[in-house]
């Protein structure tokens, strides 16, 4: 099979990496361990994706997607010296994930918000759960294979900072940072 290695060329490769093979620090995030791993990471990811294009616009989401691979791959590289593998796309679901939650936010009433503040205490528990080994494996990984917190971590901290991120829009050669700026003339 042709196709049988091309896993092994994409996913993230701590040595090919530092020799030189920076389409990893994308790439890495295309390919998965299993059928059911790739299955959970693009639905969570694609869910969340449609409702933080709702919220920020899907220029800032693709732009977010863009950076945040190889900013998650870069924190691997700092924060995981023993990571010498990765390969899946949670990271990025994460970073869309906390961009959604900050979108809902921003529409949300009380009750709403009380929820999504249980939201985000539940993904901080499982993320320092996967810190501290505790974790339930639903992605079909190989018994060799950790859960890469770090990943996880590194794309909450990229999905806030992208959801905080004002972006100027250049109306009139003038630059502006939000629509309401530029209908009202000021």
């Amino acid at each position: 099979m042709p196709f049988a290695a091309a896993p092994e060329v994409l996913e993230f490769d701590r040595h090919a990496i530092l020799s030189g093979g920076i389409w990893r620090l994308w790439s890495g995030h295309l390919v998965h361990y299993s059928a059911q791993h790739a299955l959970i990471d693009i639905a969570t990811a694609l869910v969340a994706a449609v409702i933080a294009a709702q919220a920020f616009g899907v220029r800032r989401v693709l732009v977010a997607l863009t950076l945040g691979a190889p900013l998650i791959s870069g924190g691997l590289l700092l924060t995981a010296p023993d990571c010498l593998y990765y390969r899946g796309a949670s990271g990025l679901a994460v970073m869309l994930t906390v961009m959604a939650g900050a979108g809902l936010w921003q529409r949300a009433r009380r009750p709403a918000r009380c929820a999504l503040v249980l939201l985000a205490l539940t993904l901080a528990a499982k993320i320092a759960a996967e810190a501290l080994g505790l974790t339930l494996s639903w992605s079909d990984l190989p018994n060799d294979v950790a859960v890469a917190w770090q990943a996880h971590a590194v794309g909450a901290l990229i999905g806030a900072a992208a959801a905080r991120v004002r972006v100027p829009v250049v109306l009139n050669n003038r630059c502006r940072h939000n629509r309401s700026e530029a209908s009202s003339g000021r």
